[in-house]
Formats: structure tokens, C-alpha cells, sequence
């Protein structure tokens, strides 16, 4: 699928600002990559791709239709391209992911979030290194015996603490975590991603967005807008 270079180069010159009519989408899944950045940009969907079926975007429920893309790598010699770092995720896991000191680098994505927990450690300065993580215990409690009754819930808070500590561990007390009280309201999932604009520290946001439709219907997702990212202080 192409490269779209002028929704490429609209969101890279204002990330939130192309946001607020329109919506992304990052998947990278277990994507064991380095701590590099990569050439990206954005491929529209809506024409059957990539699954059978339309798939389309509103700003809310019953909401006006908005163009939908999706996060995609691109040739170094693409008309229009921006370079991101890709913080890993793996199921199970929580990877950590160093967002360098090229200046080039201008964003980070990280897997479209359902209930994981995003961690941030400290940058010192402008234009110095950082480490982020992304932590999923999707497996946490699946042997345990829990009543029905309870498991959902129980379930949630075992995967989310087990998140937090090994965010924790990673991150140490002068960290942070976006986790799934931030965004998880209802079925609402997280898109997930970091701006460094020239000469700032890098800042984090997020689109809260639902899907629905699938099974022979069309595939429709809600966006909720795009704002800043909300976190807990890790404690001692």
C-alpha cells in the first residue's frame, strides 16, 4: 500500500493538529526491532484494506466520517516520510526501548494498547536519550483459581500491578506509567505515541478509540480525540 505523502507531511509538521480530523493506527506487534529509528509515514485505509470489508473513522459515535491511516515503514527515498523510533511489544512481556539522540527522530509509536501499560523514564535535557517500555500480563491469572464471578476484574488489577512493577523495576522511582485507568474506559483502546519537537523534550499523547463492527460488517473506528498523556509517578 502507498505511502499518502501529503497526510505524511501534514502529521508530521502537527501531529495533534492532523488528529483532530482524522485517525491513526499503529500496530506493531511483536515486532523485535532495535533501538533505532525508522523511516515511516501513513497509508490510507478505507478501500478494503487490509482486511475484506470497508473500514472507515468517526469523531465520536455517530460522529462525522474522518479519513483513517495507518502507521506504516517507507523508503528512504519516499516523497514524504518521518522517522520514528518503535517501542517493542511482546505478549507476555514488558521491553524497554532507548529513543536516541538523533534529532531526526521526531516520533515514537508502540503496538495499539487494549489494557497494557506504557512506561516513561527520565529525560534530563532537550535532545538527551530516554527510555519508554511497553508491559503486557495478558497471560497473569489464566491458572489461577478465581471465581467467574470475580475474574474479569481480578484478572485486570493482577495484569495491571504486574505492569507497574515491572515498569518499576525498569524504570526505577523517577519513572512514569500511562496505564489502563487513563484510557481504558469501557472497550476504549489507546493509540500510543511520542513528539519531539526541536530543541523540547519529547511529549507523549494519545488517541482513545473504539472499534466496532467486523464479523461481515463494516469495521468502524470511534475516535475520541487526541490529548496529552496522563501518568502515575512510580513510588518506592
Amino acid at each position: 500500500m502507498p505511502i499518502d505523502a501529503a497526510a505524511t507531511q501534514a502529521f508530521r509538521n502537527n501531529p495533534v493538529g492532523f488528529l483532530a480530523n482524522a485517525m491513526i493506527l499503529a500496530p506493531f506487534a511483536n515486532a523485535s526491532r532495535a533501538n533505532h529509528s525508522e523511516h515511516m509515514g501513513l497509508v490510507r485505509l478505507g478501500q478494503g484494506e487490509p482486511v475484506t470489508g470497508t473500514w472507515t473513522a468517526r469523531t465520536g459515535p455517530g460522529g462525522p466520517l474522518i479519513p483513517l491511516y495507518q502507521v506504516a515503514k517507507a523508503a528512504a527515498d519516499e516523497a514524504s516520510y518521518f522517522r520514528s523510533y518503535i517501542a517493542d511489544y511482546h505478549q507476555g512481556q514488558t521491553t524497554f526501548t532507548t529513543l536516541g539522540t538523533n534529532p531526526h527522530a521526531q516520533f515514537c509509536f508502540t503496538a495499539n494498547m487494549n489494557g497494557c501499560t506504557f512506561g516513561l523514564g527520565s529525560q534530563p535535557t532537550p535532545g538527551s536519550a530516554m527510555v519508554v517500555s511497553h508491559g503486557n500480563a495478558a497471560n497473569a491469572g489464566a491458572n489461577d483459581n478465581i471465581p467467574d464471578y470475580l475474574a474479569g476484574d481480578t484478572k485486570k488489577a493482577l495484569q495491571t500491578a504486574i505492569q507497574y512493577t515491572r515498569a518499576k523495576q525498569g524504570h526505577g522511582i523517577t519513572g512514569r506509567v500511562f496505564e489502563p485507568a487513563h484510557y481504558r474506559i469501557g472497550q476504549r483502546m489507546s493509540v500510543t505515541f511520542g513528539h519531539r519537537a526541536a530543541g523540547q523534550k519529547w511529549a507523549f499523547h494519545f488517541v482513545g478509540y473504539e472499534r466496532t463492527g467486523g464479523h461481515g460488517a463494516p469495521v468502524v473506528f470511534i475516535s475520541h480525540g487526541v490529548g496529552p498523556m496522563l501518568t502515575n509517578a512510580i513510588t518506592a
